[in-house]
């Protein structure tokens, strides 16, 4: 007869190669990171040495950045040979340069990268510090790499898209009489004010405003035929002011009341909303 010592020591027997091979993989699993963690040592100490990236090539457009500023940026921050190198930390810094709206990288055996780049293409000027572009996308590049001849856009950077969007619809529409847009503020009461090609201020106010420009488009070939205005007030429920560019008269010889009487009952005004 076997006794519960005796089978104890059975139990034991039986354990005992189970918790031999246990522990022998957990060392083999030790071993081989071990392999690992200094075969990556080796590779970050010995690659970029062996494997360095020589050349920097751009490709993509440009014409305000110049190809040798990209590759000087990306060849500042690179921190490994062609297997380690960090594309997310170059990306990066290629795209915080002001003028590049997009980056992207590529590796190309045994020692070159690839840039890819697109340039930022400003619609208007933003103020007197920015540019921004057709998408709205307000960006910052130095001043003196401003083009010349932009329109200016004003407001908050965080209406920047809304201006833009205005900025576009109106122009498309006022190119039909001959005009364009040289400023074109949205300050911050709301209300929207166009300086225009031919010299002259519009005024369109807060409320309203696609119809007030609608009202403008049918009434200025009439007022144009006046005189020349400097500012043209549309702030009125159907009806508008004029400012005549000659204080005492318009260019064809009417007195300044009789041409601002004559344009408003033409556009039958219904009482200021001045709004």
């Amino acid at each position: 007869m076997s006794g519960p010592d005796q089978t104890r020591g059975q139990d034991l027997r039986k354990e005992a190669p189970g918790l031999g091979r246990r522990l022998l993989h957990w060392l083999m699993a030790l071993g081989l990171l071990s392999l690992l963690a200094t075969a990556a040592w080796l590779l970050l100490v010995w690659e970029p040495h062996r494997l360095p990236v020589r050349v920097v090539t751009v490709d993509g457009e440009v014409e305000y950045l110049k190809p040798e500023q990209l590759q000087a940026t990306v060849i500042d921050h690179l921190n490994g040979g062609i297997l380690t190198q960090d594309l997310v930390q170059l990306k990066a810094a290629a795209e915080a340069m002001p003028w590049v709206r997009s980056a992207s990288l590529r590796r190309h055996w045994p020692d070159r990268l690839e840039l890819a780049v697109v340039e930022e293409v400003p619609l208007a000027r933003w103020g007197k510090d920015a540019l921004v572009a057709a998408d709205g996308v307000v960006f910052r590049p130095p001043a003196n790499d401003f083009p010349k001849g932009l329109p200016e856009l004003s407001g908050r950077d965080e209406e920047s898209q809304r201006v833009v969007e205005h900025f576009q619809s109106w122009e498309t529409r006022l190119a039909s009489l001959g005009l364009r847009i040289e400023e074109l503020t949205y300050d911050a009461r709301g209300a929207w004010t166009l300086h225009l090609s031919r010299g002259f201020t519009l005024a369109l106010g807060k409320a309203q405003v696609e119809e007030r420009i609608s009202r403008f488009l049918r009434v200025y070939p009439e007022l144009i035929r006046v005189g020349m205005p400097s500012l043209i007030d549309m702030r009125y429920s159907n009806g508008l002011a004029i400012r005549w560019a000659d204080p005492e008269k318009d260019g064809h010889g009417a007195s300044v009341g009789d041409a601002t009487r004559s344009a408003q009952l033409n556009s039958r005004p219904s009482g200021p909303s001045r709004s």
